[in-house]
């Protein structure tokens, strides 16, 4: 059985310790021109996937903050964790979206990890290339292009160079709001990948399920009275009300035989929902 293109079930999320034992590269602490800074942090501490952990060994991380002072990026062992799991289904020639801290890179080229063999990196920051790219560049033993751009402007663009892994990592949040936007990247990213190609996106099953959990309470309401539950969550959850719109919807015509069978819908759902093009 072939190995699909991309699979909506894979979890990054899953729960490994492969991470704390590959040594990483990491960013020098320092003031860049522009006024964005690195700083060093130990974790003794840390929540991973909600929850909270003592660490038997002290974590060292580094922050990244915008001149106004905004955390911008940072490495805990939760996105270790996320990476390497990421990184264990890598291989060949990996178009990434983002150079994030440097730290996917350095997992998937890994033999340990992963089986990258050559990088092509899209940034749209010169100041994180300026930050991120010597040390990375450093710390890898292959092949490694960092381009100044939009990831999903070079998606849009016809296919002139084909990838074993397409990584993508450039939402700033796990929101399942972000489903239908990172659908569209990943269907275009489909078009740029080898025969046993594989896109790989950083949180999709957790964001997934986050849909699913709302798609759980929205059920749970009668039918009489959804569309009024639903209007109450637009001020906390604004973009998630128009998403929720067409469960309402299928489910006033089609009754599910079981809650699992209502979650699978609504997971089949939100998997195939893609913004329109130019959108």
């Amino acid at each position: 059985m072939s190995t699909p293109k991309f699979d909506p079930t894979f979890d990054d999320t899953t729960w490994t310790d492969a991470w704390a034992h590959v040594p990483l590269a990491l960013i020098p602490p320092g003031r860049h021109p522009s006024g964005y800074r690195v700083e060093r942090a130990v974790l003794r501490e840390a929540e991973v996937f909600g929850r909270r952990y003592r660490l038997a060994v002290p974590f060292e991380a580094r922050l990244l903050f915008a001149p106004d002072g905004t955390l911008w990026m940072s490495n805990t062992p939760q996105e270790h964790m996320m990476m390497a799991n990421n990184a264990r289904r890598t291989h060949g020639h990996v178009l990434v979206g983002g150079l994030g801290l440097g730290v996917y890179p350095q997992y998937a080229a890994l033999g340990a990890v992963g089986a990258a063999t050559r990088f092509t990196i899209i940034e749209r920051s010169a100041v994180v290339r300026e930050i991120v790219a010597p040390t990375l560049e450093a710390a890898l033993t292959v092949p490694l292009e960092t381009h100044l751009g939009d990831v999903a402007e070079w998606l849009s663009a016809p296919p002139s160079q084909r990838y074993d892994t397409i990584f993508l990592d450039t939402w700033d949040t796990l929101d399942a709001a972000n489903l239908p936007a990172i659908n569209r990247l990943r269907d275009l990213a489909l078009r740029h990948l080898t025969p046993r190609g594989t896109v790989l996106l950083w949180g999709y099953r957790w964001m997934v399920r986050l849909f699913e959990d709302a798609c759980r309470q929205l059920l749970r309401v009668p039918p009489a009275r959804r569309r009024d539950w639903l209007a109450a969550q637009r001020r906390s959850s604004p973009r998630a009300v128009p998403l929720l719109e067409p469960v309402i919807e299928h489910f006033a015509v089609h009754q599910p035989v079981s809650t699992d069978a209502a979650l699978a819908w609504c997971r089949a759902y939100i998997v195939a929902l893609s913004v329109p093009p130019g959108t």
